[in-house]
């Protein structure tokens, strides 16, 4: 059984619930708005917070499921078994509480996102911003240097390696400890204490990305409508993975939001440059 509460937002207010997932780990969400129902599926390294400027957009024609994918927030541990089939699960107890058919996937949660819509062809529509999707399987040796320091509790040590190796920032282009310098000066404060405690469940998450690596053209057979956004600004690496996903994907549509970068839908990413594109995707009947 589901629980709900109001709590006060600086930008609106949210009804927030609990439902239990498959593996009776707690899963909380909040949501917001009226109208047809998306659930978010945030990002690596974020929670529901992230996402809210994002979710107060989309709340004036459509009711915003903002969930906490299981590790942080309201929801609980990603548990002992954790994998993608959790994450899925997850998502779809959110679904079987709020009747939601549309999805939005961010990163990792575009990865989950597209893992659910190959499994349930009852999902109509789908809308990813750079989904978590590798092309080619990635050279995992910083997954063991990201572990050693997390063992020896060196959280920026470990943030590092994880940062250098994604490819999202320019400091990819600089040596170890130069990025491991700028980081301490400039992840600080509450941003710093909210990425620490969510690196454990970072490097499990990018296990299941390698894990799936190269799986890409399993998303052919997803029936949804699909919505592929990318930013301006990404990686060259970014951008060809998403055209591969565009020709794997059945129906499936590709847009560039110039100014954006691949944190675009987050609170400080730029939002409101894909409400519109958003809005208009999931107002469109289906096929068409």
């Amino acid at each position: 059984m589901s629980t709900s509460k109001n709590f006060p937002n600086k930008q609106g207010m949210f009804l927030q619930y609990e439902i239990l997932s498959s593996d009776r780990t707690r899963i909380g969400y909040k949501s917001i708005g009226k109208g047809p129902g998306i659930i978010l599926v945030h990002a690596a390294l974020r929670d529901s917070n992230d996402y809210t400027r994002l979710a107060i957009a989309l709340s004036h024609s459509f009711t915003v499921h903002l969930m906490d994918r299981r590790g942080r927030g309201l929801s609980g541990p990603q548990g002992l078994e954790y994998a993608m089939n959790k994450e899925c699960e997850d998502v779809q107890a959110i679904r079987e509480a709020t009747g939601a058919d549309y999805l939005i996937g961010h990163s990792y949660g575009g990865l989950v996102s597209l893992e659910l819509a190959r499994m349930d062809a009852s999902f109509t529509k789908v809308a990813l911003y750079e989904p978590g999707v590798l092309i080619n399987p990635m050279d995992d040796a910083w997954m063991l240097r990201y572990e050693q320091a997390m063992l020896k509790n060196d959280r920026l040590g470990a943030f590092a390696h994880f940062v250098r190796e994604m490819g999202h920032t320019p400091l990819t282009r600089f040596p170890y400890w130069y990025a491991k310098l700028i980081l301490r000066l400039m992840v600080r404060g509450d941003h710093w204490r909210k990425t620490a405690q969510l690196l454990q469940q970072n490097l499990l998450e990018h296990r299941e990305v390698q894990r799936f690596s190269s799986s890409y053209p399993n998303y052919n057979s997803i029936h949804a409508d699909v919505l592929l956004i990318q930013g301006g600004k990404s990686s060259d690496s970014t951008k060809e993975m998403m055209n591969e996903l565009n020709r794997t994907i059945a129906r499936s549509t590709l847009e560039t939001v110039n100014k954006l970068d691949h944190f675009g839908p987050e609170n400080d990413g730029g939002p409101d440059q894909i409400v519109n594109l958003l809005t208009h995707f999931f107002h469109i009947p289906k096929g068409v």
